[in-house]
């Protein structure tokens, strides 16, 4: 049995045993709540399987049990129905043709509530997303009950699907790991020859590695899952888990109690026939060029966008003290000339890009104007260059032109001679963590019945794009006013560390002394009334500025609506889910979020 079947079984049996509690039991409510917390916990600190409980939850998991019995019970029993539920969705379990067991399982525990009970349940149910064996839980006696129970039993026992027991020999275990570690070897034997001042910048080196292969859609393949830990200094291993996963978490949470921090994985098709190596050149290469640019400041950069151009015949040329305080270098190619700015870790705020477009203006006709960026700036800002006859750029561009022609090791060269030029500070998990953070924003289902889900999942992204521009990051959810008819998500300190920052100007212009956050999940675009309702939670002692997550963006009504706010000196600025992924991998390359802040805010002033 897996890791992840053991826990998710222990959660169907707690689930059954608090249906099981008599309202008179205190204490076994106590020591059950206990069991409860310690198997949550683990499942948390292993990052073993994605769960999401309100604060009612926790706040009830974590209070004595002295009066409120039945209602503590039940906000237990609807959230541990729910998110069992919920787990057999492909986004958080992976397993085969057995659904309808787990439901009957799931359905055969809650019965073991009284009939009183179970009609409070059945008002008060969470219903999940795909809510299968819906039929309502009321009954007339426990002669029907007991019917019921007969007939969910039989019916678990019918679906049971005879799964062919897959059988993987030790030798084939063996082979794919001495695959794995031939392949591994290479790939740090080449990163310590060629790159050793930055090897522990590759996601794989010296690092502990473990493999596990997964069920598949198809019996000719597993599913290979290669995940790496820091290893903080140890000695590094490189292990295959010699066990068959076919009840497994989604990507990338452990299939084992690893406390280490997760710094990299890799998933991909295993041929039962054919082993196929992963750590190839082409994949050190695509490391490399992340490494190198993760590191890398504006200058250095700079130069590298030079060294690219001047592969496909581009010829720098001198310039003027007049040109060098507008653009970064000057180009010829094909009796055309060009002037470039790059945009590494420059400010790209809409202001600034615009004040950068006013200033290139007047050399337009004498110039093909280009910049260049190394990771996506946003839709609003491309829309804006193009508009005003700039072109844009990716330094990724330039790199795979090269690429197309198998010149890359022209660049590995470049980057090498180069090392010297960077800087060796990004911590792996940090980046790991972006990407995550990214599949669970994919991976969360838009709707009421997910808003805990696509909150949790939202703290974690503002925490990581915004925690290191505050001197202290003192944050509060889910705060309601002394009314309790206004409940803002989050609440954040603004404590700021820069005074020039974004940040600063709002506590300045909207006396913003808190930032708050608000999450709307819905599965359209935000309207009027909504963003309106955002805008209730600023009051005089916390100030005039806040932030909405959606998921789909703002309609023209909200859009109307923010502006009207505006005038009105409240400002609301929203941000959808390609805003938020663009922003995280911007964070990732070392880029400053709060342009994005800045760029909202100078759009709504100009509009």
């Amino acid at each position: 049995m897996t890791l992840t079947r053991e826990y998710y079984h222990k959660l169907i049996s707690i689930l059954k045993e608090i249906c099981l509690l008599k309202n008179n039991d205190p204490e076994n409510f106590s020591h059950l709540k206990k069991d409860l917390l310690t198997i949550i916990n683990n499942v948390r600190n292993f990052n073993l399987i994605p769960l999401t409980f309100t604060e009612d939850f926790w706040n009830t998991l974590n209070t004595n049990t002295y009066s409120n019995f039945f209602s503590q019970k039940l906000i237990l029993i609807n959230e541990l129905h729910f998110e069992l539920y919920e787990c057999l969705y492909i986004t958080r379990l992976r397993y085969g043709g057995e659904l309808l067991f787990y439901l009957y399982e799931i359905r055969l525990a809650i019965l073991n509530l009284p009939i009183d009970e179970l009609i409070v349940f059945n008002e008060d149910i969470k219903i999940p997303e795909y809510y299968y064996l819906n039929d309502n839980l009321l009954f007339i006696n426990e002669d029907e009950k007991k019917e019921r129970i007969k007939k969910y039993k039989a019916s678990q026992r019918s679906s049971l699907i005879k799964k062919q027991r897959v059988s993987i020999s030790k030798k084939y275990y063996d082979s794919v790991e001495d695959h794995l570690k031939k392949d591994l070897q290479f790939y740090q034997n080449y990163i310590g020859l060629n790159f050793p001042s930055i090897s522990k910048q590759f996601s794989f080196y010296r690092k502990n590695i473990r493999a596990y292969l997964t069920q598949a859609m198809s019996n000719e393949i597993f599913e290979f899952r290669i995940h790496s830990y820091d290893n903080s200094g140890k000695n590094t291993s490189i292990s295959l888990v010699k066990q068959y996963f076919d009840f497994y978490p989604a990507y990338f949470y452990n299939l084992e109690e690893i406390s280490e921090k997760q710094t990299a994985a890799i998933v991909q098709s295993l041929k039962k026939s054919e082993y196929i190596n992963i750590f190839t050149r082409d994949f050190i290469f695509q490391e490399l060029i992340s490494v190198f640019l993760l590191n890398a400041n504006e200058s250095v950069v700079c130069e590298f966008t030079k060294f690219l151009l001047k592969c496909q015949l581009y010829q720098i040329l001198k310039m003027s003290n007049d040109e060098i305080s507008i653009f970064d270098f000057l180009a010829e190619k094909e009796n055309k000339k060009f002037a470039f700015e790059i945009y590494h870790h420059k400010s790209r705020s809409l202001e600034k890009i615009s004040d950068k477009i006013e200033q290139v203006k007047p050399i337009l006709n004498n110039f093909s104007v280009i910049f260049v960026f190394s990771s996506f700036p946003g839709d609003l800002i491309v829309k804006t260059l193009k508009q005003n006859n700039i072109e844009v750029l990716f330094i990724s561009e330039l790199i795979d032109k090269i690429k197309k022609i198998d010149n890359d090791n022209i660049i590995e060269w470049y980057i090498k001679e180069n090392i010297i030029t960077i800087q060796n500070d990004i911590v792996l998990s940090k980046k790991f963590e972006g990407e995550t953070l990214i599949k669970r924003l994919q991976n969360c289902p838009t709707g009421e019945k997910f808003w805990t889900e696509y909150e949790e999942i939202g703290i974690d992204i503002f925490k990581f794009l915004f925690e290191d521009s505050f001197k202290t990051y003192l944050a509060e959810k889910q705060v309601e006013n002394s009314k309790k008819n206004h409940r803002r998500d989050l609440v954040v300190s603004n404590y700021y560390k820069d005074s020039s920052s974004f940040w600063a100007e709002i506590k300045q212009h909207y006396n913003a002394k808190a930032i708050i956050v608000d999450f709307k999940n819905y599965a359209e675009k935000l309207n009027s009334t909504t963003l309106f309702s955002v805008s209730k939670y600023t009051t005089k002692n916390v100030g005039n500025f806040a932030i909405v997550f959606s998921r789909k963006g703002l309609d023209k009504t909200a859009v109307i609506e923010q502006q009207s706010l505006y005038q009105h000196n409240k400002l609301i600025l929203e941000f959808n889910d390609i805003d938020l992924n663009e922003m995280i991998l911007e964070k990732i390359n070392g880029n400053d979020p709060l342009d994005r802040l800045k760029s909202k805010e100078f759009e709504i002033v100009i509009s």
